[in-house]
């Protein structure tokens, strides 16, 4: 096989990564593995078609309708719902969705006869089997600013860890206690000021039950390495890190989200602003320069943990009242706002190795609304450091680009910016000895009041791209290239041999050795009204043979195949070091520890008589099966739970039997995909303690 990548990952205080394992590493996190056609690859691609059918019908039920401004925010939450509502049929596609849905199952079922083909070589295949058996002793991450693959011993880690936690001005040691004080205050916020203004339903949205505590990780900036010294023998002091607190499902996330929806259309209205490199082009060739400018880019060291939360605070506040009658506000005064921005900032609660933490300083990374916040803040230093002699001053984040009049005024600039917050500082980088300058991903050079800029890759990183071995659709390997080329394309005022030759290297060690958008592909299909149909990609050969299915079946279809997880979604984790279950004699995790899982699809086999029951749960599965005992040893509390009726109906004179849990299906945080591997699984197994008016509202959404 070939297509073999060179060196793309770094291992910091360990040497047992071996040849093997070092060509897994060397794909990159983006890599996906092909996987063998199974019962399960069967049961996901059944799941696109019921999940597409379900909302075609309610479309169709709902009609033509003008979205108002509750059901816009409820539409666009990128959370998982409580409930669903069941469409009602509609004999007029019917009978296509079901025939479309034998058609495809059957390309599957074939593809499964089918000669299973890897795109790993033997001897990555044996390298990947041993990096999973050393997840509990090695730590896998993602490089900082590399995009590569970094592994360190997780003891290793947990120094790193440790010694970045115990800085007295940014962390501290707390409760659980205090954890629970910050959930009810964010509770009490969406009450008191999101529920009056945006109404109920948004409001219980917004309102999450079970919310799990933030974890903290650090990944490493291995462009900061020092070069004296071997990576094996690196000491935890002696790696530099980036902190950051995942608060993906926090108390706070949701009501965060909120804020960026609110608070994002701010930053039109911040001078220095830019989002991407196009845009700072833009206002680059807008910009007149003297033969006399200098030019230059600031770095704003640690900027989220030295933020002035009060501070950015109230510029956002002004900000706020400034512009309010030229973006939507929602209905949200500014002390709504001060309130909201407050209760997400002072959720600062996170744990590490089951221990809590708080930060006690600046914004976390991590947090939806920390980037808005810091951007604004520097907006609110940037406008009482500024003079005229600045001619141009974009910043992406913390990333700035300096164009003065002379020297001086660049000097005088910088020196103003760090005398105006005592945590903030800002460091220079001047232009090399050709004249070039980086900024993001190009080089700019000003001579004599002429403008040129080309593209470029910064040393650290590692380059990588979506491997043409990688287990993708061949259009998005191609999109991939092709959107490389154009950038490159845009970003260049001439032709340069150094960037051709850099974007040939590039090309050729993701494996690309002739340029893949100079050949003939194929789109999946897709209508100008398309719902989005997800299929799992199993090759090129099947999904051909779907998107021709697709087509002739006369739906209004936006054809998405999902490629098996990355080697970034099977090897890395931000809870490597948090308990799964937090009881040393817990009556659910027998072998494998599955009380703390979410999303799940389980199976309950009675102890007492055998009988079985299917159920589903987002919460933490621990909650939803101690409801279920609850029912079986005091059913007469329970009337409505089909473990009562199994009591009182199957174990009426004996002791409450106990049970056995098997997990079907997990990490299905999409609530209609969840109802319906329910209803797949209730089909299958034909359970005999679900209710049967349970059984029917279930199945309807597969039949």
């Amino acid at each position: 096989m070939n297509a073999i990548p060179p060196k793309r990952h770094t291992a910091i205080g360990t040497n047992e990564i071996d040849n093997d394992m070092a060509a897994v590493l060397n794909l990159g996190p983006s890599f996906a593995i092909s996987r063998k056609i199974t019962d399960t690859t069967i049961d996901e691609a059944l799941c696109g078609i019921h999940t597409f059918a379900h909302r075609l019908r309610s479309r169709i039920q709902r009609g033509a309708t003008v979205l108002d401004r509750e059901s816009t925010l409820l539409c666009s939450m990128p959370f998982p719902s409580r409930g669903i509502r069941l469409p009602d049929s509609t004999p007029n596609v019917d009978s296509k969705l079901a025939s479309l849905e034998l058609a495809i199952k059957k390309v599957y079922q074939n593809e499964a006869t089918q000669l299973y083909r890897s795109n790993l070589t033997i001897s990555e295949e044996r390298g990947f089997r041993k990096l999973i058996r050393l997840k509990d002793k090695l730590r896998f991450m993602v490089g900082d600013k590399c995009g590569s693959f970094v592994v360190v011993p997780q003891s290793l880690d947990k120094n790193i860890i440790n010694q970045t936690l115990s800085d007295a001005t940014t962390y501290a040691e707390t409760t659980a206690a205090a954890f629970r004080r910050a959930c009810e205050n964010i509770r009490e916020t969406i009450s008191t000021v999101v529920k009056p203004t945006l109404g109920s339903n948004v409001a219980r949205a917004l309102l999450d039950l079970h919310p799990v505590v933030p974890t903290f990780y650090c990944l490493v900036k291995t462009h900061k390495l020092p070069p004296s010294v071997a990576h094996q023998d690196l000491s935890a002091n002696e790696i530099k890190v980036r902190p950051i607190v995942s608060s993906c499902g926090g108390p706070s996330d949701r009501l965060s989200w909120l804020l960026v929806q609110l608070l994002s259309p701010l930053l039109h209205f911040v001078g220095a602003h830019i989002v991407n490199v196009e845009g700072f082009l833009s206002s680059l060739s807008e910009c007149q320069v003297p033969s006399t400018a200098a030019y230059a880019s600031f770095d704003v060291v640690s900027l989220y943990t030295n933020v002035d939360n009060s501070s950015a605070i109230e510029s956002v506040i002004s900000l706020y009242e400034q512009h309010r009658s030229q973006i939507s506000t929602m209905g949200f005064s500014a002390d709504d706002v001060r309130t909201m921005i407050n209760s997400v900032l002072a959720c600062n609660v996170f744990r590490f190795e089951n221990r809590f933490f708080e930060q006690r300083r600046g914004l976390a990374m991590g947090n939806r609304i920390a980037p808005i916040l810091a951007i604004i803040f520097l907006d609110h230093i940037e406008r009482a450091s500024l003079t005229s002699g600045i001619l141009l001053y974009k910043r992406y984040i913390d990333d700035v680009f300096v164009i003065g009049t002379t020297e001086m005024e660049v000097e005088a600039t910088l020196e103003k910016l760090n005398t105006f917050d005592p945590h903030v500082s800002f460091t220079i980088e001047r232009p090399d000895d050709e004249g070039y300058l980086p900024f993001l991903n190009t080089k700019i050079r000003l001579t004599s009041g002429r403008k040129e800029y080309v593209w470029h890759k910064k040393a650290a990183s590692a380059n990588i791209l979506v491997h043409s071995r990688s287990a993708h659709p061949k259009f998005i390997k191609a999109n991939v290239v092709r959107n490389l080329m154009k950038t490159k394309g845009k970003l260049c005022t001439a032709t340069d041999v150094g960037v051709e030759r850099k974007i040939a290297r590039i090309l050729e060690e993701n494996g690309y050795d002739n340029n893949p958008t100079t050949t003939a592909t194929w789109f999946s299909h897709t209508t100008s009204d398309g719902i989005p149909l997800i299929l799992p990609y199993v090759g090129d050969r099947p999904a051909r043979a779907v998107n021709e299915l697709v087509k002739q079946a006369g739906l209004p279809i936006r054809l998405v195949f999902r490629p098996p997880p990355t080697l970034k979604h099977l090897l890395t984790s931000t809870q490597v070091y948090e308990a799964k279950c937090p009881e040393p004699d817990c009556p659910y995790c027998i072998g494998d520890k599955i009380c703390q899982l979410r999303g799940t699809v389980y199976l309950i086999k009675c102890d007492g008589c055998g009988e079985r029951y299917v159920g589903e749960t987002m919460r933490p599965l621990r909650r939803r099966l101690d409801e279920h005992r609850r029912a079986l040893v005091n059913p007469s509390s329970y009337p409505s739970e089909s473990f009562s009726r199994h009591r009182t109906l199957k174990h009426t004179s004996e002791r409450a039997p106990t049970f056995k849990v098997t997990v079907l299906h997990r990490h299905l945080t999409r609530t209609l995909e969840r109802k319906i591997m329910e209803a797949v699984e209730i089909r299958r197994h034909k359970p005999e303690i679900n209710n049967k008016e349970e059984l029917r509202d279930v199945l309807r959404l597969i039949c």
